[in-house]
């Protein structure tokens, strides 16, 4: 059987407003599985709370759409159950960087294979704006009248601190440029970052694709980034947010960083395999023993 982009879809409608560049990220994932002829019954697509997670609900794969901030640890559960089970973690930027940053910390640096799309609009779109993590200064949300006091957090900076091993961002904007990242995403064997720059129209009105779209650069093909080297990569990644001061600033996206190491499925196989005989419970409880 061949598989089409619309077998990844189920008949559920969409809620999400007219215009919003969460289909483009939709239509853009959807291709990338048909792309890869991935099974529908062999792949996990687990997602947080809010707009971006909603994706869940659309596709005809199996899924679990969890808590707020929860959806690192319960793929990981996931992958720890069925390592065969390819995994793609789909949140927002309030997600995974607000109450559920403990757990992107630790995802990163153990280096889980999984596919983690962090669907950034900068904002809390679902509950009606409030200002995010990645919300820039004086962004003026709903429980920020005044505009918000806090820097935003570099999501590109922080992932490679927390030493994920593939760290990239793309744009809602470009199917072609999304469908490249997200398929680099998937070839990489551990954990896999990848920022989407999708607006919101409906509650910021300064930022939309076609405004952003003559400033996008791409920093492989037109800076020549090479993202094997680290320094480089912090550095490139600290620029991205240039563009909170000034309009006339370039938005980067591409691949920041990657690098190979071994990933925690493969050390808990490992582990498997040089304890193949069930321990002696009773001899383990006989040290505890006075």
């Amino acid at each position: 059987m061949t598989y089409t982009p619309q077998d990844y879809r189920n008949t559920t409608k969409p809620t999400w407003c007219k215009g919003c560049s969460y289909y483009g990220v939709l239509s853009a994932l959807t291709e990338v599985f048909a792309s890869r002829q991935l099974e529908p019954h062999r792949l996990n697509v687990i997602s947080g709370i809010g707009c971006s997670s909603r994706m869940t609900l659309l596709l005809n794969t199996f899924g679990l759409h969890t808590l707020h901030g929860r959806a690192l640890p319960v793929a990981i559960g996931s992958r720890l159950a069925n390592p065969d089970l390819p995994v793609v973690v789909i949140a927002g930027d309030g997600d995974f960087f607000s109450i559920g940053i403990g757990h992107f910390v630790h995802a990163a640096r153990k280096n889980f294979n999984m596919t983690v799309l962090c669907l950034d609009n900068r904002m809390y779109a679902m509950t009606k704006n409030q200002a995010s993590p990645t919300s820039p200064v004086g962004y003026p949300g709903t429980l920020t009248p005044y505009g918000k006091l806090s820097v935003p957090l570099n999501v590109l900076e922080f992932a490679i601190a927390c030493d994920a091993t593939f760290v990239s961002r793309t744009f809602a904007g470009s199917q072609k440029h999304m469908q490249e990242t997200i398929s680099r995403a998937f070839d990489h064997n551990g954990f896999s970052f990848v920022e989407v720059i999708a607006p919101c129209r409906t509650f910021d009105r300064s930022a939309s694709l076609t405004s952003l779209l003559p400033r996008i650069i791409d920093i492989n093909k037109e800076q020549h980034h090479n993202p094997s080297d680290k320094k480089a990569a912090l550095s490139a990644a600290v620029a991205t947010l240039d563009g909170d001061h000034s309009t006339e600033k370039p938005v980067p996206v591409g691949i920041f960083w990657e690098s190979n190491a071994e990933t925690f499925e493969e050390r808990v196989g490992a582990v498997q395999v040089r304890k193949k005989t069930p321990p002696d419970i009773d001899a383990i409880l006989d040290k505890f023993i006075l």
